[in-house]
């Protein structure tokens, strides 16, 4: 892109960016704003409709109260007054119809006296008016014992509760659930009943005052915080739903019914406790807002959230659409603008296209810049024309350079062909050479693996010698024995024959007899038991397979073997082990590298003037063998034990050793053992090998 274009694209970025961040901003404060003051709306609203509420109901109340007044002022004329009951009774008519004009939500009310309160003779008295068409009716027909007002739940809700008397306020009051009045009008109310009381406060019976609810719900319905939103009103206390602009057919049906509805009065009375302020829960898409009456009701508003963000949306679009129609045309605008400001630069970038010219084999031809005005574009076509004359000369001095390097790469090719020949004949040769050397490494390979089973053989001998020496002496025992035994029984053959024979004699060859016999039993013994060691030593040598074996009595097997070795020198060898380990693995593999560690420390530990000591410890750590093999010996510098694994290597050359034994011992640890061997040594503290072997997880027959 050139200047002008990312001019115009930077600014067009810039004005996207500064205006989004601008619109953004602005939305976000009106929405806030805007939710605010729509919140502080439907809580005046609801203030108001609570206002309305408590009104209406301390209204009834007040209206039941002066019944209940009026009630205790017919008792008064009765007892105090001796007033005829014929003269009570049409009183309490007057009464009633005269209370009851003036009560437009009253749907009726009456007086309801304790049983032969106002006279002995009336068990029942309570006179009741209600409106029918609207028009006031007076009955005494629910002075009956078929209707027994006494049994029913709007009297009985005072009984029970001890007529109010621990109330706080002067006149006890009660407020019966809403229901559906059966009997007359067959409308939605609730009764208040206000308690009689005598002098002495005790109870004569009680006023009640039936209230419509129907005006309360048409104010209800008439209450529209939003446009889609839906009213509601709850009886708190029996969790009725009093009136619901959604659904009217709900009327009477519990909250429970509605999940949203149950939320709602399960919250309403934990807050109920300190507070009947403005609440708000949300639900899925829309708001419930609610607020609790001193009376018992809940009314609240179920308000679609579009409907709260509606007019954010509007002013916004609005912004939009202002805002983006502003920013084309600064956009167009910006364009006329970069064009005006850029004209000359399109004249000066024009003129100097015209210089350049190309040949035919694409030469370029820079021609003077005739620049005929003075501005600040003088001082750079100036500059240009003297950049042209040294392009100029670069230009001629390139095309020399490039003849000569033509040249030169002539001469390289040619060099590249000899020292292409050059590599395919050292190539040859280097193949015979590795071949050669091939050759000679497998030869090697022989070689050592001739040695080591040279190593092997030696250990071999070792062993035949070690079996020689150890039989040697009980068979020597035995021939001696065997001799003795040979002439007693010729003697005692002999003088049995010529019949010289003492029984001091008999019982002193017999004697001799047994002890030869006795010595022959414990010799032959010793020897059989010996060979049958020395036997499954050698089996083990000649054998590589793995099998169960017992690591203690195997290591004293071997040590056994190699006893007549031992003898040979000063040195002592000594085995310890904490326990009996019951081990897997080739038994041939333990016999060499035993007897390999402890023939390298008879041989190289020592000096034969000073007597030494070979320890050997066996332990068992987790899953791991330890075998530990020391000396007390002369020890070793530290390049001498860096190198005391590597094949062919020894320090005894007078003797002409292989240097293959411990090689060999390193090989089978590592490879059949499949474990470690360390070597710590320094001069004049002796020598320790440590081996490391995991116990093989097999299962044990």
């Amino acid at each position: 892109m050139n200047i002008k274009t990312r001019i115009l694209v930077f600014v067009i970025l810039f004005e996207i960016l500064a205006y989004s961040t601008l619109q953004l901003f602005n939305t976000l404060i009106y929405k806030e704003s805007l939710d605010e003051f729509k919140q502080n709306e439907i809580q005046a609203v609801f203030n108001g409709t609570i206002s309305r509420i408590n009104h209406l109901t301390e209204q009834m109340q007040g209206h039941a109260i002066d019944l209940a007044l009026s009630g205790e002022q017919l008792y008064f004329l009765r007892h105090q007054k001796s007033t005829p009951m014929a003269d009570i009774k049409e009183l309490a008519q007057r009464t009633l119809q005269n209370k009851f004009t003036s009560f437009e939500q009253a749907m009726g009310g009456g007086l309801w006296y304790q049983p032969q309160v106002l006279d002995e003779q009336y068990r029942y008295f309570g006179p009741y008016v209600y409106k029918e068409n609207k028009q006031l009716q007076f009955t005494w027909d629910l002075n009956t014992p078929q209707y027994d007002y006494f049994s029913q739940d709007w009297y009985l809700l005072a009984v029970q509760q001890g007529w109010g008397l621990n109330q706080s306020s002067y006149r006890p009051i009660f407020w019966t659930n809403p229901y559906y009045d059966d009997a007359g009008s067959f409308s939605l109310m609730m009764t208040i009943d206000a308690v009689m009381l005598d002098d002495n406060r005790s109870p004569i019976g009680m006023a009640t005052l039936d209230w419509s609810l129907a005006e309360l719900s048409e104010f209800l319905v008439s209450i529209k915080v939003t446009e889609n939103a839906q009213s509601f009103l709850f009886h708190w206390d029996s969790e009725l739903i009093i009136g619901f602009t959604d659904k009217p057919q709900t009327v009477q049906q519990l909250t429970d019914d509605f999940p949203w509805a149950a939320t709602l009065v399960a919250q309403s009375r934990l807050s109920k406790v300190n507070s009947f302020g403005f609440e708000q829960l949300a639900i899925e898409d829309k708001y419930i807002f609610y607020q609790l009456s001193e009376s018992g009701f809940i009314f609240g508003s179920l308000v679609p959230k579009n409907d709260l963000s509606k007019q954010v949306d509007k002013v916004s679009s609005w912004a939009l659409i202002t805002g983006s129609g502003i920013g084309l045309g600064f956009i167009i605008l910006m364009i006329f603008i970069l064009k005006a400001l850029f004209s000359p630069f399109d004249q000066v970038l024009n003129i100097i296209k015209s210089s350049i010219r190309y040949g035919s084999n694409k030469q370029v031809n820079l021609l003077p810049v005739e620049y005929a005005k003075h501005n600040e574009f003088t001082p750079i076509i100036t500059a240009l024309n003297d950049v042209y004359l040294q392009v100029k000369s670069y230009v001629s001095e390139i095309e020399d350079a490039n003849t000569k390097l033509m040249s030169s790469q002539q001469q390289v090719k040619q060099l590249n062909a000899v020292l292409e020949r050059k590599v395919a004949l050292r190539t040859a040769e280097l193949e015979t050479k590795t071949k050669e050397a091939t050759l000679s490494l497998e030869q090697l390979k022989r070689t050592q693996q001739q040695l080591i089973e040279n190593e092997k053989h030696a250990s071999l001998g070792r062993l035949v010698a070690g079996v020689a020496h150890q039989i040697n002496t009980p068979l020597g025992i035995c021939v001696t024995a065997a001799s003795v035994l040979e002439s007693t029984s010729k003697t005692i053959h002999g003088k049995a024959a010529e019949g010289n024979m003492s029984r001091e004699e008999f019982n002193q060859a017999y004697a001799h007899i047994i002890q030869s016999t006795e010595l022959l039993s414990v010799n032959l013994h010793r020897a059989t038991n010996l060979i049958n060691n020395f036997k499954q030593v050698a089996v083990d040598n000649d054998t590589q397979e793995n099998r169960w074996f017992y690591l203690g009595e195997y290591i004293d097997n071997i040590l056994l073997s190699i006893h007549s070795r031992v003898d040979q020198t000063p040195h002592k060898v000594k085995c310890q082990y904490q326990q009996e380990i019951r081990f897997f693995a080739s038994p041939s593999a333990f016999s060499q590298i035993l007897g390999q560690l402890v023939e390298n420390a008879l041989v190289y530990a020592f000096d034969d003037s000073t007597p030494g000591e070979v320890n050997i410890t066996v332990s068992k750590h987790d899953e791991q063998l330890q075998l530990i093999i020391s000396d007390n010996g002369k020890g070793m510098p530290e390049d001498v034990r860096k190198q005391v694994f590597d094949p062919f290597f020894s320090t005894n050359n007078a003797q002409l050793s292989l240097g293959l034994g411990l090689h060999i011992v390193y090989n089978l640890v590592i490879h059949k053992l499949a474990g470690t061997i360390e070597c710590q040594s320094q001069l004049g503290t002796g020598t320790t090998f440590i081996i490391t072997i995991p116990i093989n997880e097999v299962e044990q027959p």
